[in-house]
């Protein structure tokens, strides 16, 4: 990791002088966020990592989606990574369109 130091001196040197030109913003007698931390922290995370997945799943099965997992080949997995990304859609919807296809070709072959 390269660190920059002329940059970071001349990044530090500006925020010093933003700091002496605005001394009524940045040394105000106001509130300070540290006050504010409980309310901070139900605006930020007021709802538990555990319930907001219970949630979201929730959301994706009234879309009529269900959960599955599968095990792929390490070629397949990066296959799957690279076309979800080309497509810009999600694995499930990738998976879902293969399958569809799939059967298709099936059909057309007289294997439907």
């Amino acid at each position: 990791m390269n660190i920059d130091l002329p940059r970071v001196r001349k990044a530090i040197s500006a925020l010093d002088e933003l700091v002496a030109n605005n001394p009524n913003r940045c040394h105000g007698k106001g509130q300070r966020w540290i006050d504010n931390l409980h309310e901070l922290e139900e605006l930020t995370m007021a709802t538990p990592v555990k319930q907001r997945i219970r949630e979201y799943r929730e959301r994706l099965r009234e879309k009529g989606y269900n959960g599955t997992t599968i095990y792929l080949p390490a070629e397949a997995h990066k296959r799957l990574l690279r076309l979800s990304k080309q497509a810009d859609i999600s694995y499930g919807d990738l998976v879902a369109l293969a399958l569809e296809q799939y059967e298709k070709e099936g059909a057309r072959n007289g294997q439907g």
